[in-house]
């Protein structure tokens, strides 16, 4: 037994157990589930998994699980994630406890991590590599491992279409000519740390799964139980396992993997036609930079082709061993390489083969033909293509067309986060050109809005929930004023988010951070703390940044706010001051968890995409020690240099693509500065809101009152669900009464609302939660308050004020109905009347003198957080209803996951 598996646990717990069924070895095992005190319970889901797992590995192997017991311990602070310590497993908490508001994206990563961890107890553990260069086997195979079983277990969850998006990641580091690979040497201590990387796991998991696709599953873990069989209790290197498997498959298995495993990179398929019957295939090392050298490209991988046609949809399986190959397909008729996408390569179509299957997807001709895996690789291929200078970007965003009505929810993750990149890339740019992409973005979701709408039905797969929340997010990110209703409180976590990146007042701020400090479930702080990143004003990210590093905040959890500051441009610069001040003192502090200095050196410095800022970095790291993170660095200027040339080659590319297609004003490159932030100080801002008048009938910045509007209610109804109800009425927001008496967020607005004004001195700021016009005095009001010697900041607000009055007057009432209808008003003002007439009933027995106002204050609140929860019935009772946890939650801490392989733009 390796001495890195041995380990203890000391502390107050209390823990859950279960054993197996022992049918394969006749031997149950105690399975037990450790948590801090009032935790145990939340394990419950990663216990049954654990029970599942062991005895399914059991059968797997053909060897029962060797120890007697197996315990599996939620650690508060522990930055790794988890660890596979033998019989004793340890988790970050919100990698293996469920609460009431994980959700079914959460509970998929705990499923993979659960059962990534306890496929060690034989794969690793069991048999333990020989020395670190073999660690990507190992990693590489417990993940492959992990993905079969979650699809035995969960098979409508369609966890191999979730594979393939989960390869980008590592897709995009290994084409950095700075990667590594996956069988690396390890010469020192330092480098042990930098090798546990997406390259060790996900590039190893990748090539795995393209082994089994050319062995055959079965014929692979015949092989695999022989390797176990004749290495367990002992140590094993790669070259093992491919003899192992050689011997029994009767294949000539070391030639094909050393080829993928010894060699930096991956291949892209570069396709031809030659004539209506005849196509070349060409492959060429890929790299993010397209500046591929002549002595780079001589290398040549087995390449299993999986060539699917619209005659024959079956793939053929064609091994190209040569650099190039000469296959008949008929041109006039779609093709597709890597059907399935169990290749670790991409591939380049001319035009006309690209169209051809756009349209067919268009045409909803083949969707059963071509499965999500092959629709995400469409547009994760052409996406990446575009960023190396193989095709004009252009060409990614006509491709986009195709997909309006898709309905997958993973499909369209991807079309999300690749035009997330390209803001990321474009962010410091002309800003109506960073406005007309997100415009793209917003006419794509909202369609998908209109057509799901806000409610759960009884019954709903939760992946259109999923979906749901996506489209809404996205939408609502890119500020769709054709949206008159407010964002629904269900979506609040997307609200917080929307509201931070469109306000400078630290009201909404201020909400947040206490919403952190006041909840007990981590999965919600994680949110919560990755939220407060996306402040835009310099007070909001510089408390962020204090905050994120305070002793408040877990080691494990300060990378949470750090990802998301690099969205905005003045977020980036924060962060790179930051660290330019704080390097020694971080990297003193957190030497130990070598991992941590990575990802803050990734989200520091890794979205640049300017000559200054590459050679600001360079200045910065020339004498420094990088030893222990010279990996990561190198990667991030690589990836600089990658995001400089794509600009350099497509800025005017896009910029005409927009033009043509109706997104961006003719004239707006001429009319203002640069950046996201006013590159032309506020006098861009305007000429921004200009521009953006001659598209919209209305502006931004309206919008955004409706989302605020919003905010302060959600915001009513967290304070009182955190807090309970100062005045026992009886009366629950989750009552029937309740529920019945407010319409669904999609209701007619076409009357007008009652009149409900709040009279008490101390309520008047809360007038503006009834009345849109007060809504819109307070705002401005409130930014008087807080932006001192900006007059030409209000003189802007006024002017659009004024500009477009007509429709704010149009717009008021239908908000306000949103949430104000007859009866929800007539609540309100009934128990307003019933607190009076109790206040006066304790006056008159003497409980309350006369002079006492019977804390109107608590009063209020507790009104103003019926009267919202009013609002959240219809979504609460659809999730009580049908299981569906309406998806608050879900949307932030599914980015953490895409940020931390590098979501809003990675290296």
């Amino acid at each position: 037994m390796a001495t890195y598996l041995l380990a203890w646990m000391i502390g107050d717990l209390e823990y859950i157990e279960a054993y197996t069924p022992g049918d394969f070895s006749g031997e149950p095992v105690c399975c037990r589930l450790y948590a801090p005190i009032g935790l145990a319970t939340h394990g419950q889901y990663s216990l049954d998994l654990a029970v599942k797992s062991v005895e399914y590995f059991s059968r797997l192997f053909d060897i029962p699980y060797p120890l007697p017991k197996l315990d599996l311990v939620a650690v508060p602070d522990f930055s790794p994630g988890a660890m596979e310590n033998w019989g004793l497993i340890t988790f970050r908490t919100h990698a293996v406890l469920l609460d009431e508001h994980s959700t079914n994206d959460r509970q998929r990563e705990i499923a993979a991590t659960v059962i990534h961890e306890i496929s060690h107890q034989w794969f690793g553990n069991l048999v333990t590599m020989d020395w670190w260069s073999d660690l990507w086997l190992f990693e590489g195979f417990a993940t492959h491992l992990a993905y079969i079983v979650v699809d035995e277990l969960f098979p409508a969850w369609d966890v191999w279409s979730e594979f393939v998006t989960r390869v980008q990641h590592v897709l995009k580091q290994d084409a950095l000519r700075t990667s590594h690979p996956v069988e690396v040497g390890v010469a020192n201590p330092g480098e042990i740390t930098q090798i546990f990387d997406e390259v060790s796991y996900m590039k190893g998991a990748a090539v795995l799964r393209m082994l089994s696709g050319w062995l055959g599953e079965e014929q692979l873990f015949k092989g695999i139980r022989k390797f176990m069989m004749r290495y367990m209790w002992g140590n094993a290197n790669t070259d093992d396992l491919w003899m192992t498997l050689a011997e029994e498959c009767q294949a000539d298995v070391p030639e094909f993997m050393r080829r993928w495993t010894r060699q930096t990179g991956y291949p892209f398929l570069t396709i031809t036609e030659i004539d209506e019957s005849t196509i070349m295939v060409r492959q060429s090392l890929f790299l993010s930079t397209g500046d591929i050298r002549e002595d780079e490209d001589d290398f040549i991988w087995p390449v299993p082709l999986a060539l699917a046609t619209a005659e024959d949809p079956t793939p053929k399986n064609i091994m190209m061993t040569t650099k190039e190959l000469i296959l008949k397909v008929d041109t006039a008729r779609w093709y597709k390489f890597n059907m399935g996408q169990s290749g670790f390569y991409r591939v380049s179509y001319p035009p006309r083969a690209l169209d051809l299957l756009g349209q067919t997807l268009k045409n909803g001709e083949e969707t059963e033909t071509l499965k999500t895996a092959d629709r995400v690789g469409l547009l994760t291929d052409a996406a990446a293509l575009v960023a190396a200078g193989v095709s004009p970007t252009s060409s990614f965003l006509t491709l986009l067309k195709y997909f309006e009505d898709e309905e997958n929810n993973l499909v369209w993750t991807e079309i999300s986060l690749r035009l997330q990149e390209l803001v990321a890339v474009w962010l410091e740019q002309p800003t109506p050109v960073v406005n007309a992409i997100k415009e793209v973005q917003r006419r794509l979701f909202k369609n998908i809005v209109k057509r799901l709408g806000w409610t759960y039905p009884e019954g709903e797969d939760p992946a259109i929930g999923n979906l749901r929340a996506l489209a809404i997010r996205f939408a609502g990110r890119a500020a769709d004023p054709e949206d008159t209703s407010a964002i629904p409180p269900d979506l609040l976590f997307p609200v917080f988010e929307i509201v931070l990146k469109t306000t400078t007042g630290l009201e909404e701020y201020e909400a947040i951070l206490a919403f952190y400090r006041e909840t007990y479930s981590p999965g919600e702080k994680v949110v919560a703390l990755t939220v407060l990143g996306y402040g835009n004003s310099p007070e909001m990210i510089q408390r962020t940044l204090a905050f994120a590093m305070s002793e408040e905040v877990r080691n494990a959890d300060i990378l949470s706010a750090l990802a998301t500051l690099r969205s905005s441009v003045m977020g980036r610069a924060e962060l790179w001051n930051f660290m330019r001040q704080h390097w020694d003192v971080l990297y003193e502090r957190h030497f130990d968890d070598l991992r941590f200095v990575e990802y803050f050196i990734l989200f520091s410095i890794g979205m640049f995409s300017s000559v200054e800022k590459y050679q600001e970095v360079q200045d910065f790291f020339a004498n420094k020690d990088t030893s222990q993170c010279d990996r990561i660095l190198a990667n991030c200027l690589e990836g600089i240099r990658t995001r400089i040339l794509w600009l350099e080659r497509d800025r005017e590319d896009v910029e005409v693509w927009l033009k043509t297609n109706g997104y961006l004003a003719t004239t707006a490159h001429d009319e203002i500065g640069v950046g996201e932030s006013g590159g032309g100080g506020m006098k861009a801002v305007a000429a921004e809101e200009d521009i953006q008048y001659s598209h919209y009938p209305f502006s931004r910045r309206t919008s955004s009152l409706h989302v605020r509007h919003d905010l302060h209610l959600s915001l009513a109804l967290l304070g009182r669900s955190r807090s309970g109800s100062s005045v026992d009425d009886g009366l629950s927001p989750a009552t029937n009464d309740t529920h019945h008496s407010v319409p669904s967020a999609t209701s007619s607005c076409s009357s007008s609302p009652p009149t409900v004004y709040l009279e008490h001195p101390e309520h008047q700021h809360l007038n503006h939660l009834y009345h849109t016009h007060e809504h819109q005095h307070h705002h401005q009001h409130r930014h008087q308050h807080h932006d001192h010697g900006q007059e030409h900041r209000h003189q802007q607000q006024h002017h659009e004020h004024i500009q477009h009055s007509s429709y704010q007057q149009q717009e008021q009432h239908s908000i306000a109905q949103v949430y104000l209808d007859e009866s929800t008003a007539r609540l309100i003002d009934e128990r307003f009347q019933l607190s009076q007439q109790q206040e006066q009933q304790q006056k008159d027995s003497g409980i309350l003198p006369e002079t006492t106002t019977a804390a109107p204050g608590v009063v209020m609140n507790d009104l103003m957080a019926f009267s919202v929860a009013a609002n959240v019935a219809t979504a609460a009772a659809a999730a009580a209803v049908t299981g569906v946890v309406p998806p608050r939650a879900m949307t932030l801490e599914g980015e953490m996951e895409m940020l931390r392989l590098g979501g809003e733009g990675d290296y």
